[in-house]
């Protein structure tokens, strides 16, 4: 408060003493205005704590510095009549509150900002090097320029408040497992076709293999099947065991982006992966599915393992199955990697038999049938 104190009074004589300066040479009238406000706010840098895992399985943490020019920060709000500021868009779960650096910027008017202290009425002059402890709301002061007259805003620095970038898990009733009604549908239509085994539907088609394994489409709800395109060598289609999943594309209208994944023999220890961008436009011309070539010496193909499934969880395409680990492609099925951001619950014991869907509002669902236990994830992105 001293210091404040000092600030002020060294201010105030100095302006008296200007204008008297320049009162006996300059008859121009100066005014100084009440009028002051902040005007703008952002976060400048923040540290992230980011719990990982090593390769050795070991838990670690490791400090990540985010600053303005990741233009990943959220932008603040300002109430002029409230005298509030405030992000909607929260920072991570593991953001550190504790040390942030902001920039503030005051209006035409406004003389120096100040920053009441937590402990008690002191003020501390703000500056954008340094950092402020933003775990509690902060008083932050816009006084005029002769240091007379102030406006207080409280600034809120949010965050999530449960961990984000990772699916969160919580146990669920038996009978909460969802069913996917049009897979149902699907199923029965393409039994009572004749069809050998039902792979999976999209926005306008539905796909099986026949009883000779030939892969067959139906463009009307399964009225009728008629063999698919397929480029390349069709015995590579994956019959043994495989998994499928269908996406609707942002950057085109009516397009779906479908996967094919699976085995073709049961001496395979990679997958084989294809693709078919589907397109439902009146004048679209039929699209084929397309091998994605996997060598044996790709460090990033998508192994083997029962229970595959894959499915859809916020634009990201991931394959479950008896296996410690969740597999995740960013490129469209090429590379499948692991990722902390994708795990099993913690105490998640791995069935030899299994369920995996999501349902229409984003939620994960996995069924153990093994014990007969249910879970829920819900994906917190940052």
């Amino acid at each position: 408060m001293k210091r404040f104190l000092y600030t002020l009074c060294i201010a105030i004589v100095s302006s008296w003493g200007l204008l008297s300066c320049l009162s006996d040479s300059d008859t121009t009238e100066y005014t100084v205005y009440d009028d002051t406000a902040i005007t703008q706010m952002q976060i400048l840098s923040i540290n992230r704590y980011i719990h990982t895992t090593t390769t050795a399985g070991k838990d670690t943490t490791y400090k990540k510095t985010i600053t303005s020019s990741s233009n990943t920060l959220p932008g603040f709000t300002i109430d002029q009549e409230k005298k509030t500021i405030y992000n909607t868009d929260s920072l991570p779960y593991d953001a550190d509150l504790s040390r942030v650096v902001i920039l503030l910027t005051g209006s035409t008017y406004t003389g120096q900002i100040y920053v009441k202290s937590l402990a008690n009425d002191d003020l501390f002059p703000y500056s954008s090097s340094d950092s402020i402890d933003f775990n509690s709301p902060r008083e932050i002061r816009a006084y005029n320029n002769n240091l007379t007259k102030y406006r207080a805003y409280t600034v809120s620095v949010n965050k999530h408040q449960v961990v984000t970038n990772a699916i969160i898990w919580e146990k669920m009733p038996n009978a909460e497992f969802p069913e996917d009604v049009i897979k149902t549908r699907w199923e029965q239509i393409a039994s009572d076709a004749g069809m050998g085994s039902f792979i999976g539907y999209g926005s306008g088609e539905g796909y099986a293999y026949d009883a000779d394994g030939k892969l067959m489409v139906s463009r009307d709800g399964g009225t009728t099947w008629n063999p698919d395109n397929v480029i390349e060598d069709g015995l590579l289609l994956p019959r043994r065991t495989f998994s499928f999943t269908s996406y609707p594309q942002v950057t085109n209208d009516s397009t779906d982006y479908q996967l094919l994944v699976g085995t073709v023999s049961e001496k395979d220890s990679i997958c084989t992966v294809w693709r078919k961008i589907a397109e439902y436009s009146e004048r679209s011309i039929p699209s084929k599915w397309v091998n994605i070539p996997m060598e044996y010496y790709n460090n990033y193909a998508l192994p083997v393992f029962p229970n595959l499934h894959l499915v859809n969880l916020h634009g990201n395409i991931l394959a479950f199955g008896s296996t410690k680990s969740i597999y995740n492609t960013r490129d469209g099925g090429i590379t499948w990697k692991v990722s902390d951001k994708f795990k099993y619950p913690k105490d998640y014991t791995y069935p030899s038999n299994m369920e995996v869907l999501v349902d229409y509002d984003d939620y994960l669902w996995l069924k153990d049938n093994d014990q007969n236990i249910i879970w829920r994830g819900q994906l917190i992105d940052d």
